[in-house]
Parts: structure tokens; C-alpha cells; sequence
């Protein structure tokens, strides 16, 4: 059996139709080379549609016991796999995940694949995929297992970092999802927070650690003034 893999795109939500609880994007792209040196080409997921469509499912973080929905719209296009997703059940982690959808915690999508077709290229030393089995499409960034509770966001910069971060803050404001939420939140912004500081030593934009600030009618609760400080104190 062909090894069971995952690729992630950035980027990949196209609209979130909260009301209906549908999501609309990408769950993959075309002809960019990733960081493993792969390029999927157009037509990898052509015979995988046309032969499984109703196996495919659209999960949370690649875990089968939390499925999403299906997928009412599967389709290549000129820029990658396109999805439209069925209403998302209402289980406690999906109306979750809408929520961090909404607030634009959540723009990445990854697919579990296993390859059946590739050509390497030792020019380019680039792999491209012709074909491709999809077993799933996921809606990823903030992982379900408890022990690796944060994924990790992949922030190009200081201000990428602290956007995210301000929106996390706004759903740990609100207060309005479960329990266990909160607590995965508490943890990917502490781990954010030090990404932000990593950033900024890197490109040599700030002195000292740029950490959050809580503007645009921002105010923390009193859970996050506690992260906040712990981390502060970490960096003496």
C-alpha cells in the first residue's frame, strides 16, 4: 500500500457562509513547488474524483473521528482543487472550527494523499505529481491531538504573526467556544507570541521582543493578561 500523506496550502479559504455553516476554497494548488520539492500538477486528482468522490471527506486536522461533512463541489480548476463544502455537522469542534473560520484564525487547508504517479526531475531536483489518491481534505492550523494541541502557523513576518495573533484574541474575548478551545487558543497564542519575537530578531526590525498590543477596541481578558505576562517574564 501506497504511504498515506499530507500537503498543506496557505491561504486556501475562498468564503465562509457562517449562517449555513458551508466553507468554499482550496484544499490544494497547481505548479508550485513546496518545501518537500514537489509540484502537483493539473489532472493529479482527476481519476481519484471521477472514482471516489462520495469516499472523500472533508475533516478536521486529518483525525477520521472528526469528520466535517462531505464535499458537495470537488473539482480541478486552473489554480488547484476546488471545494465547496455540505453544511458542517453540529458537533461541538465544527461549530468551533466556524467560529475560528470566521475570525480568520483558520485559513489553511491540507490534503491526506498518497501518490501513484510521479516524475522526478534531477535537473530541477523536483518531484512532480501526475497522480494522486485523495483520501481527505482537512481544515488544519489548530490540532486536535492534546499532546501537540498548536500545529503551528506559518507567519512571513512580524506583522503577519501579530495580525494572527489579534484575531485569536478576539474569539478568546468573545468566550464563545468550548472549554477545550480556549485552552488549545491559550496555547497557539503563547507559542505565537515567541514566533513573533523569532521573526523580529531574525529580519532585525526591532531591538527588543515586539509583543501584542491591544488596540483596534482589542481589550484582553484576564486569562490572556496572565499568558501574556508569563511570557513576558520568560524573556528576562
Amino acid at each position: 500500500m501506497n504511504e498515506f500523506l499530507t500537503k498543506s496550502i496557505i491561504g486556501g479559504v475562498k468564503d465562509i457562509d457562517v449562517k449555513n455553516r458551508i466553507v468554499t476554497g482550496y484544499l490544494s494548488s497547481f505548479g508550485n513547488k513546496d518545501y518537500h520539492d514537489d509540484i502537483i500538477e493539473k489532472g493529479a486528482f482527476k481519476k481519484s474524483i471521477a472514482e471516489r468522490k462520495e469516499k472523500i471527506r472533508f475533516l478536521a486536522h486529518h483525525n477520521w473521528q472528526m469528520p466535517l461533512s462531505k464535499f458537495a463541489v470537488l473539482q480541478e480548476d486552473a489554480k488547484g482543487l476546488y471545494f465547496e463544502s455540505e453544511p458542517l455537522v453540529e458537533t461541538s469542534y465544527a461549530v468551533d472550527l466556524m467560529k475560528l473560520y470566521d475570525a480568520g484564525v483558520i485559513n489553511e487547508h491540507s490534503i491526506g494523499y498518497s501518490v501513484v504517479k510521479d516524475n522526478y526531475d534531477a535537473k530541477s531536483d523536483t518531484r512532480h505529481l501526475t497522480e494522486l489518491k485523495l483520501y481527505e481534505g482537512s481544515a488544519v492550523t489548530l490540532g486536535a491531538n492534546s499532546e501537540t494541541p498548536f500545529t503551528g502557523f506559518k507567519c512571513a513576518n512580524v506583522k503577519d504573526a501579530n495580525e494572527k495573533a489579534k484575531n485569536i484574541l478576539r474569539v478568546l474575548h468573545k468566550g464563545d467556544v468550548t472549554d477545550e478551545m480556549m485552552i488549545t487558543l491559550e496555547i497557539a497564542l503563547k507559542q505565537l507570541m515567541q514566533e513573533s519575537y523569532e521573526l523580529g530578531k531574525k529580519s532585525l526590525e526591532i531591538d527588543e521582543p515586539k509583543l501584542i498590543t491591544h488596540k483596534d477596541n482589542v481589550e484582553p481578558i484576564e486569562d490572556n493578561k496572565l499568558i501574556i505576562n508569563e511570557f513576558l517574564k520568560s524573556l528576562k
